[in-house]
């Protein structure tokens, strides 16, 4: 074989080799820049038939356009899409190439190895799920008239961005590549043996039914960990596959009827398998699903993401994943005991800590509305007897007999001066002028004058009688006069 295009080469002015992804018998496959469509990645698939005449690259040429022409025409969001095929005369070689979609993402090989170094496979949830999706992509392909042929492992990428499964590596193409690099008399019949239908290993032939079959080898080694070898007793011709995981029952008998040896017992359509497996997949949405890795943990425990293609050699798997793997699982015990102890420390903290809360902030509570109480109450004490000193006053100032405004309050001021000066009791002095005045106007007696002007011209008199009788008093020297003078006409 020729030596492989060296980076950077520019293919057909389009396309530019970044590194080469794998090499098999029939040539090369390089994953290479699209010029034309702003460097997009995609895959080159280099065809090198063992025999360089012109006849043998027509009839190459003959081949992939009657075989391949189909694949073109495939349009589904879960295989990856066909391009173009193109050949390139150079120097010293005449080439043949396929341009396809590129996949970036892990084939589930790769996510099994990861899982299995970590001491763990694929769940039924996990393997029910992947039927849920992959089955209507065989749906498509056998309602076009194409049959995969190929299916396994390595050939289903789980795709970064929406995690989901793609079939990539379609067997129609490696059956035109064996056709082109090898003689007729050598030439092997496609399928990976353990895989694929002992009708499409013995005769060549494959129907739907034989994808199904490879499809269900497929999930019983996700589910197993074991490669079909193991699972698969050559003299009985049945399936072990059962000894070494538990599943229910029912999906049990889905996949042993997948993989009957006869073609005609088993499922006959993708679209029948589907109808039979949703009572199970919507059972294993509801339940708690078993402990195991997701795809997006594994990636993650690898700590790193690989790009992967759509090609059977594009499988290496570096060593440091396992380590890491490894290492994360037996980091994961401790852990969960550290971070229970935590909990259960940190959940006793805080029952002490609230009990003392509650006890210092009730203390404080307590003497705080003491205070207040007691505040309230001296407040009581020294405010009432004030109220009940004062209510005696109140009362006997609203019972006087007039109300008395400022000057006829000087009046009474001057009144009772006098009187004290001349040795009289007020008292009876006041009540010796009612009576002088009283006699004179007999009709006011038991009313009081008011403050008005209306009875300003009887206050007056009032007061002129009280006068009368301090001059009286005073000229005569004789204290008893003025009830002398109070009883006379």
């Amino acid at each position: 074989m020729q030596s492989p295009l060296p980076t950077g080469t520019l293919i057909q002015n389009r396309y530019r080799v970044d590194r080469i992804l794998g090499q098999g018998g029939f040539g090369r496959t390089y994953l290479v820049q699209d010029t034309n469509r702003f460097d997009e990645l995609c895959v080159l698939k280099e065809f090198v038939p063992q025999d360089q005449g012109a006849a043998s690259l027509q009839k190459a040429k003959d081949l992939f356009t009657r075989e391949a022409g189909v694949l073109y025409q495939l349009r589904h969001p879960q295989i990856p899409r066909f391009r173009e095929l193109f050949e390139v005369h150079t120097v010293d070689r005449d080439l043949l190439f396929l341009a396809q979609d590129y996949v970036e993402g892990e084939t589930y090989e790769t996510l099994l190895g990861d899982r299995q170094r970590g001491g763990f496979t694929f769940s039924e949830a996990e393997v029910l799920k992947l039927l849920q999706q992959i089955l209507p992509v065989l749906t498509y392909l056998h309602t076009v008239g194409i049959i995969h042929r190929d299916i396994a492992p390595d050939n289903i990428i789980l795709r970064s961005h929406d995690q989901q499964p793609v079939l990539i590596d379609f067997g129609v193409v490696r059956a035109i590549a064996t056709k082109l690099s090898q003689p007729v008399a050598s030439q092997t019949l496609v399928g990976k043996p353990g895989y694929a239908a002992p009708e499409q290993l013995q005769t060549g032939k494959a129907t739907p039914s034989s994808d199904l079959y490879s499809l269900a080898v497929t999930c019983i080694v996700l589910l197993t960990g074991h490669d079909p070898k193991d699972l698969f007793d050559p003299v009985t011709l049945n399936w072990t596959w059962q000894r070494y995981v538990s599943v229910t029952p029912q999906f049990a008998d889905v996949m042993n009827c997948l993989l009957n040896y006869k073609p005609g017992d088993r499922y006959q359509s993708a679209q029948d398998v589907l109808q039979v497996l949703q009572p199970l997949h919507a059972q294993s949405i509801a339940q708690p699903q078993t402990p195991s890795l997701t795809q997006q943990n594994t990636i993650a425990l690898v700590g790193r993401r690989r790009q992967t293609t759509v090609v059977n050699s594009y499988h290496s798997v570096n060593t440091h994943r396992s380590k890491s793997v490894g290492i994360a699982n037996v980091l994961r015990f401790p852990l969960w005991v550290l971070s229970s102890t935590a909990y259960v420390t940190g959940a006793i903290f805080r029952g002490i800590f609230g009990v003392v809360k509650f006890t210092v902030f009730g203390v404080l509570q307590v003497v705080y509305r003491g205070v207040i109480l007691s505040i309230v109450i001296a407040i009581l004490v020294w405010a009432v007897p004030q109220l009940l000193d004062r209510v005696p006053k109140l009362a006997s100032s609203s019972n006087s007999p007039s109300k008395i405004p400022s000057e006829e309050q000087r009046r009474g001021n001057y009144l009772e001066t006098r009187c004290r000066e001349l040795g009289l009791d007020y008292s009876d002095f006041v009540r010796s002028v009612n009576e002088k005045f009283y006699a004179k106007y007999p009709d006011r007696r038991g009313k009081l004058l008011s403050d008005g002007q209306k009875d300003k011209a009887l206050r007056e008199e009032w007061y002129a009688i009280a006068q009368e009788l301090l001059e009286k008093s005073g000229k005569l020297g004789d204290r008893n006069l003025l009830k002398k003078v109070a009883e006379s006409p």
